[in-house]
């Protein structure tokens, strides 16, 4: 039973990836890896890393004869063993959130090169 308070942690695919931003000089590019998947084929799905994704329930609520919410905070622990994302809260179905605990939801390949 999903409970407020409780943390869930599951495997999540990372890959590497190029972000672009303006500073006085112009436009910068910085490596940088992100959560999710690079498909490479028609049913080749891979990713470069692997990190988790971590669930933070807030509260757990029945409103009516509606279904079953959660409250919850996503958040990602990269590669390196970092923490972050944005402390938004998200809502969802019990339903739902019980497929979000589970990881990602396809089979993915480990890349065969390296980081940036």
């Amino acid at each position: 039973m999903i409970q407020a308070g409780e943390q869930y942690r599951c495997p999540y695919p990372f890959i590497w990836d190029t972000y672009s931003y303006y500073n006085e000089d112009g436009l910068c590019d910085i490596d940088t890896i992100r959560p999710g998947v690079r498909y490479t084929g028609v049913d080749v799905v891979e990713a470069d890393a692997m990190g988790e994704m971590v669930l933070d329930v807030i509260s757990v609520h029945k409103p009516g004869k509606y279904p079953e919410r959660v409250f919850y905070i996503r958040q990602w622990i990269g590669p390196d063993g970092k923490q972050f994302g944005k402390k938004c809260l998200r809502i969802t179905t019990i339903s739902n959130f019980k497929i979000l605990m589970k990881g990602y939801k396809y089979r993915v390949e480990k890349a065969d090169h390296d980081a940036p």
